[in-house]
């Protein structure tokens, strides 16, 4: 091969990647739905640390001027919305709007009220945030204070009789019922009442559900939290089929067609924040798991509106090495080999 011909080989091997970042932009979503113009919702935006709050603080960085945080308690989403405001102090569009809405949205009723108030807010609806749920740290038998390994919900409990009695089945029980309520009936519940929205306001209407790898790879310690948020999982990948049948039906009442909703779920590892220690159901005494290499909220942020611009659908694991231990984790031959970090993971 003559030198012309490597150095043809060599410009076109270093203008690949240049040519496939202009493609993407070209293709991204921002050229359908300009952030200027986006209209977002934010459900469980209510601790400043968060990763809600975080999404807050990223939407306005890109110029998204209307918003709506939701969260249980008002006061703090007004904190959360009036600090990220702070830190944006002279940057931001005069027409900035971020709305506080209290709901639980587990509750129904709340929920109409919700919709309600973002179509009379926002007129419409582009991009859903699904950030809130519920975490639990205890183990199964540690739930019902026969814990052999002495990690009882209730800490004083002298060393574990062989069974459980009523008292500590009926903890397991409401330890059940809470996580379900916030990781999978609250998501379901919102889904239902805001999906027809995206499908008939929005041009190139996105849901973003935050899960965790808890759903992906099981933990000691995580049992409950790690079958609600696989459960999560699932129903996002099935709402999502669901959603691919139903596009292009006729909206009623109109001549439009609903357009077709697009999932993206996101399942973190650890996170640096306080999470666990606010938002656990069973017990108060914070985590149990190690965190020296947890995530930073900024970063996941970051990388989950890079991925809702390029393709705002699938599964975004991270760390990524974190998807493949969930391949691991389901074969036989390398089974116990996750175990071993989960045990260290979770110091049980």
């Amino acid at each position: 091969m003559s030198q012309t011909w490597w150095v043809l080989l060599g410009a076109l091997l270093a203008g690949a990647p240049i040519l496939r970042h202009a493609l993407a932009r070209a293709h991204s979503r921002v050229t359908r739905v300009p952030p200027q113009e986006e209209r977002v919702v934010i459900l469980g935006a209510s601790t400043t640390d968060g990763l809600g709050s975080g999404f807050l603080r990223g939407y306005l960085e890109r110029g998204v001027r209307r918003i709506v945080i939701v969260g249980r308690r008002p006061e703090a989403l007004e904190k959360v919305r009036d600090e990220a405001l702070a830190a944006f102090a002279g940057r931001l569009s005069a027409d900035v709007q971020v709305h506080v809405f209290e709901a639980d949205c587990t509750n129904v009723e709340a929920v109409l009220r919700l919709r309600d108030f973002v179509r009379a807010k926002l007129g419409g609806l582009d991009t859903l945030q699904v950030v809130f749920g519920i975490t639990s740290i205890l183990p199964l038998l540690g739930l019902a204070n026969v814990d052999p390994v002495g990690v009882n919900r209730n800490e004083k409990a002298e060393p574990a009789a062989l069974d459980a009695d009523k008292a500590g089945l009926e903890s397991v029980a409401e330890t059940v019922s809470q996580s379900a309520q916030g990781n999978l009936t609250g998501t379901a519940v919102v889904l239902g009442a805001l999906t027809p929205m995206l499908q008939s306001t929005s041009v190139d209407p996105v849901v973003v559900v935050t899960g965790s790898v808890a759903g992906l790879v099981p933990a000691p310690t995580r049992s409950i939290y790690c079958a609600t948020k696989a459960a999560q999982h699932f129903f996002i990948n099935s709402v999502a089929l669901e959603c691919e049948r139903q596009a292009g039906t006729p909206i009623p009442g109109t001549d439009r067609k609903r357009a077709l909703v697009r999932f993206l779920l996101v399942a973190p590892g650890p996170i640096k924040n306080s999470f666990v220690a606010k938002y656990a159901c069973d017990a108060t005494s914070g985590p149990r798991d190690k965190r020296d290499n947890a995530l930073e909220v900024k970063d996941v942020v970051q990388s989950t509106l890079s991925r809702v611009d390029l393709k705002p659908t699938g599964m975004l694991v991270m760390p990524r090495y974190m998807f493949f231990a969930s391949l691991l984790a389901q074969w036989d031959s390398t089974r116990a080999l996750i175990g071993r970090g989960s045990h260290r993971m979770y110091g049980y």
